[in-house]
Formats: C-alpha cells, structure tokens, sequence
C-alpha cells in the first residue's frame, strides 16, 4: 500500500513539473509572438536576433527594445502576481469563486491611487509612488475588511461577502471622484479599466523588484497555508497560528495585487481564472497550485494583450475625440471571464442543491 502511494506521488510530482515546463514553453513562444506580430510584422528570427542585438536593423532593434519588449515583460510580471494573489486568496477563503477584485484588495488600490492622481502635489504625483500607494490602498483595504468581519465559524464566508460590499461602495466613491473631476477622466480612464498601453521600461523598473521580492515570499508560506485548507481547530491542532498565518497571506496578496494594478490598472477576473484552471490541472495544494497558477496566468494575460492590440477604439472624452488606442486588455479578460465565473457560480449552487 505504501508503495502505490508512493508511486502515485511521484507520478504526480512528475506531472506538476511537466505543467509548469509546459506552460513556461508556451509563454516563451507567447512572448516571441507578442514582440514579432503587429502593425510592424516581423519573424520570430527576426525578433531573436533583435533581442540578442545582432539584427542590422535599428528601426526593428527599437520597436522590440524599446515599444514591444517592456509591454510584454510587465504583462508576464502582472499575470504572475495577480495570479498568485487569486490563488492565496481562494486557498486561504476556501472559495473558487474568490478573486482580488473580489474582496476589497483591487478597489482599494485603485481608490488610493485615484485619489492620489487627483490631488496628491504636482512633485510627488510621479509614477514611481504609485506602487507604495497602491500597496498602502490594498493593504489598508484587506485589513480593515479582515478585522470588521470578525472570527467565527463561518468567518471565511463572511469574509468575503464583507469583501463584496466593500468592493462594491469602494467602486462607487471612486467614480463619484471621477465624474466629479472630468478634467482627469481621460488620463485615468484606460488605466482604471485595466490597460497595457503605452507601458515602457519605466513600468517595468517600478514592477519587478515587487514581483521578485512577493512572489517567493508568498511561496514560502504555501506550506502553512495548506494547512489553512483544513478546518480551523485542525490547523491549531498541529501548532499553526490560523488568525495570523490567514492574515499575513491575505496581506500578501493585497500586495501582489497592489503592485500589478499600479502598472496595469484593475485588470479584472484574470485572478479567477487563472487558478481555477491551475487547480484542475495540478490540484489545490499551494505548494503545486501557487507557482502554476501564477505562470498559467501571465500566459492568458500576454495571450488577452495579444488579443487586444487586434482591436482600436477612439476615446469620447473631451479633448482625446480623434485619440484612437487599441482595446484595453481589461476588456478582454472581462469579456473572457464574466461567463467564467457565472459558469463556476452555476455549477456551485447546482452543488449545493
């Protein structure tokens, strides 16, 4: 007996590394298509020999240095955060049906940075504070959301209708701040519904010291939070702190969230679906789940970007009538994960009948 589950052990392992070689394949060939294809068409030799700066041509040198290649980056860092936070906060609530723009930690963020836009001094108001601005939103959010709900038995599911409500009046302050200051509407409105335009190796320097400092520091709590997955007195049975290791992870996750939505806005659903498909595919242990669902992720959010260059619009706003922008990519996973999650919503509540 004990060797079956040995052999089905290993053959699981087997089967995590072989998802995540996979996926990491499948984002290298993304990332090489996302740089070669656009109004400027290029081969994928092309862009290797661009990137490796042996190409002859310095137009094509600067369009995949300097136009295409921070865009893509920072998509990739995006999806690997706000997928992980999706998966921390499903695994910590115990919900599928849980994502970032779902319990507070997205609308806080964009709350304090909208604020922040609007009436933060001219001298401070630089891009580079918007992720310590974002984070203070998030974190502040998720805490006080964390600390209003209280402890109990059904703590978990509280927590996130309490995320719900709060998401919800968050949402509202925030566009009676925009509709009350239209001069700024045009500059935060592609940014506020979640877009990858115009996003230059300025984005990208503010983006990756927080992915790389977040992303292993909340792996490295996978462990204890599969042991969240377990019934509360379970947890404290076998020496874990569940209030404090619950409340460090959700922290954790306002913050993957408040670093991805101050470079790319609030890019919304991305952080269900991602995990949910990661789930099936290694199951929902965190120690397998987070680093897939991340890497799972960042490729639906570099193939949604892809997707969302295809297709232009023009602005109504005041002053941007004749401003023609490609589809924000927030439009595409909004689009892509609306059904999604009344599918999942659906099938939970044929569950529980």
């Amino acid at each position: 007996m004990t060797l079956i589950r040995r052999n089905r052990l290993a053959a699981f392992i087997c089967g995590f590394w072989l998802t995540f070689v996979v996926l990491l394949l499948v984002l290298t060939i993304l990332v090489v298509l996302h740089i070669a294809l656009g109004k400027t068409m290029m081969t994928p030799e092309q862009v290797v020999k661009a990137l490796l700066n042996r190409s002859d041509d310095a137009g094509m040198r600067h369009i995949v240095w300097n136009l295409r290649l921070p865009r893509v980056l920072v998509a990739t860092a995006a999806g690997l955060m706000l997928g992980l936070a999706g998966a921390v906060l499903q695994v910590v609530l115990r919900n599928p049906l849980v994502e970032p723009g779902l319990v507070g930690a997205t609308a806080g963020c964009v709350l304090f940075v909208v604020l922040w836009m609007l009436y933060a001094p001219v001298s401070y108001n630089t891009p580079k504070n918007l992720p310590l601005v974002a984070l203070i939103g998030g974190i502040i959010t998720v805490a006080a959301i964390y600390f209003l709900n209280g402890h109990g038995e059904n703590g978990r599911a509280r927590l996130a209708l309490t995320g719900v409500v709060a998401t919800a009046i968050i949402q509202s302050v925030t566009s009676l701040l925009l509709l009350k200051n239209q001069q700024g509407l045009s500059a935060i409105f592609l940014w506020n519904f979640g877009s990858l335009n115009g996003r230059v190796w300025q984005h990208w320097n503010i983006v990756w010291p927080w992915c790389l400092t977040l992303i292993p520091l909340t792996q490295l709590y996978a462990r204890k939070a599969r042991l969240l997955q377990l019934e509360d007195a379970v947890g404290i049975g076998l020496g874990l702190a569940v209030n404090r290791t619950r409340l460090t992870l959700l922290l954790l996750a306002a913050a993957l969230t408040a670093a991805a939505v101050s470079v790319v806005g609030a890019i919304g659903f991305i952080g269900l679906v991602g995990p949910h498909i990661a789930a099936l595919l290694v199951g929902r242990n965190p120690v397998h789940l987070f680093p897939t669902s991340a890497l799972f992720t960042a490729v639906l959010l570099v193939a949604a970007d892809w997707a969302a260059q295809g297709i232009t619009l023009k602005l109504p706003f005041p002053g941007m009538e004749h401003h023609v922008t490609s589809l924000p990519v927030g439009a595409v996973t909004t689009i892509m994960g609306a059904p999604f999650f009344l599918y999942l919503l659906r099938k939970t509540l044929v569950k529980k009948r």
